[in-house]
């Protein structure tokens, strides 16, 4: 399927080779700090120089001030087509607003692959790297990109595994996706999966005593494993979507060429230290930076103990709709992963949105669920059209989108969004 993409990343690759000098801006999460990172990879081994910038949104602030040079944007872009520069290079996954526009977009929509699901923007960078050089082992940081937007290893994203794995790339094991290390510690500070007795330390103590489990995870005789699986699922089955439930057991990725081997904990390290604003660290993980390890590591584990002291704080505050679920968080770093948290593992059978208060703005996240998405719900649209109706702006993917709308308009918002998500999943009841 990935060949389908080919034509239009083989033209990006030449529009690049023909420079000297690009101006790279990706996106703050792990699927854009991994697109960056290949890009910025296969321009450095063609000696294109490059400046590289990692963003939380695109405004026209941000592009007024760019150079009059050649750019690259990743992971965004096509939602925003009158912001792009005639010249640029558009390498983007979300849903495009426009088809035809002047500068060039390389986007899985445009030629029938699903870029919600069967390609992130890594993927779409990696298609394009490719054609710069012999950029293969950069197909690790692809699929870091897409579990990072927790794509399913289907269509496009599976030709990129399968590739991996025959060039020894990437290796895979059937098991627990919990990651390395000592198991009580990967417990405490795991939101995925996110359990009762996440956080608290002598729970998991006692989680793990009754088991007769201790040590290192990958230390652990089969029938031990077994049984914490099985614990886990137990828990994690008693609320949890889905979704959620298929991916506590399943393939794990094992990366041959990054400096951090686990693809599960690199995309954990990467969006941490891009959302807490350290994204040159997070851009030198991808650039194989060994120097780089330990302080993402120390600022992922910072980033999921905010993650699990709002969640303690959040859940019992979740406000419901006919359609929607909706809850304040005082943490605007992480609204993300608290709607991912939430819709996995706390209540999963409506949409979420986190909403934090920001100078006179709400910023919102929102969540869904494959199932929901089968049920009739795009995030994207609802998102947009009921921010849009208060003089804000949205958008994203059906699954998970954002948006941003004046403080006094919440209200209106909350009814708009909670009356086109009720309708598209013929819910009953007074909005």
């Amino acid at each position: 399927m990935i060949e389908l993409l080919e034509e239009s990343a083989e033209l990006a690759a030449q529009m690049l080779a023909k420079h000297d000098y690009v101006r790279v801006i990706s996106h703050n999460d792990a699927d854009g700090i991994t697109s960056a990172g290949i890009i910025c990879n296969a321009l450095y081994r063609r000696n294109i120089k490059f400046h590289a910038s990692i963003i939380s949104h695109l405004d026209e602030e941000f592009v007024r001030k760019l150079e009059n040079i050649t750019t690259i944007f990743c992971d965004m872009g096509s939602g925003q087509p009158d912001l792009i520069p005639s010249d640029a290079i558009v390498l983007d996954h979300h849903m495009p607003t426009e088809t035809d526009t002047e500068h060039l977009q390389v986007n899985p929509h445009l030629v029938g692959i699903d870029g919600s699901f069967e390609l992130s923007a890594s993927g779409v960078t990696y298609t394009v790297a490719k054609y710069l050089g012999n950029n293969t082992d950069l197909s690790g940081l692809a699929i870091v990109g897409a579990l990072g937007d927790c794509q399913p290893m289907v269509g496009a994203n599976k030709d990129i595994l399968d590739e991996a794995l025959q060039h020894n790339i990437i290796t895979s094991e059937h098991s627990l996706k919990l990651g390395e290390g000592d198991v009580k510690e990967l417990l405490i500070y795991s939101t995925d999966p996110y359990i009762d007795i996440t956080g608290d330390a002598d729970k998991i103590q006692k989680f793990l005593g009754d088991l007769g489990i201790d040590g290192k995870i990958e230390d652990l005789a089969p029938e031990d494993l077994q049984l914490l699986t099985s614990a886990l699922m137990l828990k994690v089955m008693k609320k949890a979507s889905l979704d959620a439930t298929e991916s506590l057991i399943g393939e794990s990725y094992k990366l041959n060429y990054e400096v951090v081997s686990d693809a599960a904990l690199l995309v954990k390290m990467t969006n941490s230290s891009g959302k807490l604003g350290e994204t040159g660290l997070a851009l030198a993980l991808c650039l194989r930076d060994v120097g780089a390890r330990d302080q993402a590591y120390q600022l992922c584990l910072e980033y999921q103990k905010r993650i699990i002291s709002e969640m303690k704080k959040v859940e019992q505050d979740i406000k419901e709709g006919v359609g929607i679920r909706y809850v304040h968080s005082s943490d605007e770093k992480i609204i993300g992963a608290l709607a991912s948290t939430i819709i996995q593992y706390v209540a999963s059978d409506k949409p979420i949105l986190v909403m934090n208060d920001q100078k006179g703005k709400i910023k919102i996240s929102a969540r869904g669920t494959r199932k929901l998405l089968q049920k009739g719900l795009d995030l994207s649209v609802a998102m947009s059209e009921a921010a849009k109706n208060v003089g804000g702006v949205g958008g994203g993917h059906d699954i998970a989108s954002g948006a941003a709308i004046p403080v006094e308009t919440e209200s209106k918002f909350l009814k708009n969004v909670d009356a086109i998500i009720t309708e598209q999943l013929g819910f009953k009841g007074e909005c």
